[in-house]
């Protein structure tokens, strides 16, 4: 039982700095949707989306594969952070690239390129923060993120209050939000340099390496972001923008459950790193964590549909009445996605990610045909149904491939030669 204390501690830790920014980040679409308008909340949360999307693709899965690859070996954590940093930084250059090559495409307003601007790099700025979290997760130093994000949250409330009370732009409060996310950015990593992180001298094939063992659970967090922002883009293509805006109102907790499974996930997957070489504790760890999944979620997936119309009305108003029937229906979900996200960190865990990238691939798929269809005949209602079959069927596939094949655990490892080059070996 000490074991899931740890993990409880841990995730508490991380919950509490994440939560209120989500809060934070919940309370500027409140302030969007209020004073510009159902429209401009679609628009924002389109752009959001696209924006999130190529973020997690350029990620390409290096931050989960840093808190499985650093909690297995906290002596490498200098060489394994530079080797992630340059290769998400390259990645994320072509994604900025390209996101600018589609918005020239589409011929964006000058008021839409600077918003899509600010989102855009906020985003990828964020991206980095996640980054520098999951390091200190692997580390086991899960307090200094909870600082980070405090005084981040702490500041951009007292900037988003101050842009309504003086009535400024749209642009402006956006300019708060990527202030305080540089702030946390510096302050998540100034505690990684106070554990020991100092940029070191990788090769080429070192981050090659790491790149290519990244990639299968990048294509799985990737498949992860299309399904979840995939149901606002597929919408907007199909729907007005006030139908979108409606739905993201509805949207917004379900975005900040998810953002609590991830968490969850990063912290379960550096626990069961650890007992890797322990299968009997590995199981065990796990089977507990499941038994209080199904303990905690399902009482409050009730309590939050009960509540959820009242809570969309009370929060964004009556004009947004049409986000309480979906609201209603994705809190239903909430079990199936800390499920999934358990099951996610059991496989890669286990060096089975390939399994997941299977079950993503065609739930995926499943999302937005269901997406497409249901969200034409239904609305935001439909695309609502939708979230909640796809995470459905995701759990019943992962507990229909339960038993995983036995592989070994595979690290990247250096080793040392004669050559200027550093070689990698797989263990």
């Amino acid at each position: 039982m000490s074991q899931i204390r740890r993990t409880i501690n841990n995730l508490t830790n991380v919950i509490g700095g994440e939560l209120l920014l989500r809060i934070a980040n919940a309370f500027v679409a409140v302030l969007i949707g209020r004073v510009y308008g159902v429209a401009v909340l679609g628009a924002y949360a389109a752009i959001l989306a696209v924006a999130t999307l190529a973020e997690r693709v350029a990620d390409n899965g290096l931050e989960l594969t840093g808190i499985a690859e650093v909690s297995r070996g906290h002596e490498n954590l200098s060489r394994f952070a530079t080797a992630l940093c340059i290769d998400k930084s390259i990645l994320s250059l072509l994604a900025i690239g390209v996101l600018a090559i589609v918005a020239s495409v589409l011929g964006l307003s000058s008021a839409r390129w600077l918003v899509a601007a600010i989102l855009i790099i906020r985003t990828f700025v964020y991206s980095y923060c996640r980054l520098n979290a999951g390091l200190l997760k692997a580390l086991d130093k899960t307090k200094p993120i909870v600082r980070a994000q405090a005084l981040h949250f702490a500041l951009l409330t007292i900037g988003v209050l101050a842009v309504f009370l003086r009535k400024q732009s749209l642009s402006v409060l956006l300019l708060c939000l990527l202030a305080t996310q540089f702030l946390e950015f510096a302050l998540t990593l100034s505690a990684l340099r106070r554990l020991g992180f100092r940029v070191s001298a990788v090769s080429s094939a070192f981050c090659w390496q790491l790149l290519r063992k990244s990639t299968p659970v990048g294509a799985i967090y990737t498949l992860s972001t299309l399904m979840l922002r995939g149901d606002v883009v597929v919408l907007s293509l199909i729907s007005t923008a006030s139908v979108v805006g409606a739905f993201a109102a509805a949207d917004t907790s379900l975005v900040m459950i998810y953002v609590i499974a991830w968490l969850f996930s990063g912290i379960l997957l550096s626990d069961l790193g650890s007992l890797s070489g322990n299968r009997e504790a590995f199981d065990v760890h796990f089977r507990n964590c499941l038994h209080g999944i199904i303990l905690l979620t399902i009482p409050l997936a009730a309590i939050a549909a009960i509540f959820a119309r009242a809570a969309v009305l009370s929060v964004f108003g009556q004009s947004f009445s049409a986000a309480a029937v979906p609201g209603t229906i994705m809190m239903f979900a909430l079990p199936f996605i800390f499920l999934n996200a358990a099951f996610l960190s059991r496989t890669i865990a286990r060096n089975a990610s390939r399994i997941s990238l299977g079950i993503y691939g065609f739930t995926a798929v499943l999302s937005l045909l269901l997406n497409y269809f249901l969200g034409r005949w239904h609305g935001a209602t439909g695309v609502a149904y939708s979230i909640l079959i796809r995470e459905a069927a995701m759990t019943l596939l992962f507990l229909r491939l339960w038993n995983l094949p036995e592989r070994p655990a595979a690290s990247v490892a250096p080793l040392e030669t004669n050559t200027e080059l550093t070689a990698l070996l797989n263990t």
